[in-house]
């Protein structure tokens, strides 16, 4: 039986008044929660009990076998020490033991392990607890909404099962590899899946700085395309005014104009029609 005093930490679902409970109570809330999980379609497969079982569960649905626990486990703390700034502020003791002490393969997991785990493998994280709806959705901020939910069962303040969906099989989705059967695939292969997946979130994210940086270069060439308009249109009017002003002057100006009398190649001048006598002539 599980350690219910272990390691959880506080933003756990605790309610102190359930919690003396009789086992005999205990079963008969499992059972009639079980009955209707199961009207919906769903089975709660039970995890082993040993301090493992939130990441037990996350991998019988990931990877289709709990006893992939411990990778998965490792692969959530990496992501949670690489989103170290936005992880953090949620941690209630120092950050590095705190991570130190999740790495243990029995220790419990809990509400920042979850939400890790949803971003790691961009699906939805369902909690249940012995109700029909679920009391806690974790959502990461990459999700593909065709992929199936992850679905979790809470179970006496300390226990985590995992829910399948028989008519809707989710094995693998999240890790790169959509068509994925269990039966033929090694530890290696999962740890190519998981890198692939990886590799996912960084292209997408080396895809968004990119469209950042061509909307940052769209603004700016339209805004030099609209300063060059207005200087263009600008141009025109400086030119335009030139050329009025110029007119203005050359109607405000006369124009003057002599003339001079005619006058022989000598330098004499002779009256109009006047004739130089051709000689004298003596009286005989």
């Amino acid at each position: 039986k599980e350690d219910c005093t272990g390691f959880n930490s506080e933003d756990e679902y605790d309610d102190q008044k359930d919690r003396n409970l009789p086992d005999e109570e205990w079963q008969k809330r499992d059972d009639y929660f079980s009955r209707g999980m199961s009207n919906l379609g769903f089975e709660i497969k039970q995890m082993n009990e040993d301090g493992a079982c939130l990441f037990r569960s996350i991998a019988d649905q990931v990877y289709g076998d709990q006893e992939f626990h411990y990778q998965v486990r490792q692969d959530c703390m990496n992501y949670i020490v690489q989103n170290r700034d936005y992880f953090e502020p949620y941690v209630t003791e120092d950050f590095d033991k705190y991570v130190t002490r999740k790495r243990r393969w029995n220790v419990h997991g809990n509400h920042l392990e979850i939400q890790a785990m949803s971003e790691l493998y961009n699906r939805t994280i369902e909690v249940y607890c012995y109700q029909i709806t679920p009391i806690n959705i974790f959502n990461g901020s990459r999700l593909i909404n065709s992929y199936e939910p992850i679905r979790l069962s809470y179970h006496r303040l300390c226990h985590y099962n995992s829910i399948s969906n028989p008519n809707k099989p989710s094995v693998g989705v999240g890790l790169g590899l959509p068509n994925y059967h269990t039966v033929d695939i090694d530890r290696r292969r999962f740890n190519d899946a998981v890198r692939a997946s990886d590799e996912l979130l960084i292209e997408e994210t080396m895809l968004e700085d990119k469209l950042k940086a061509t909307d940052w270069e769209a603004t700016n060439e339209a805004i030099e395309e609209q300063v060059a308009r207005e200087s263009y249109i600008q141009y025109f009017r400086d030119s335009e005014r030139r050329l009025k002003n110029q007119g203005h002057s050359a109607s405000s100006s006369t124009i003057t104009s002599s003339s001079s009398p005619r006058c022989s190649r000598r330098g004499s001048c002779s009256p109009k029609g006047s004739q130089s006598p051709k000689g004298s002539s003596s009286p005989k």
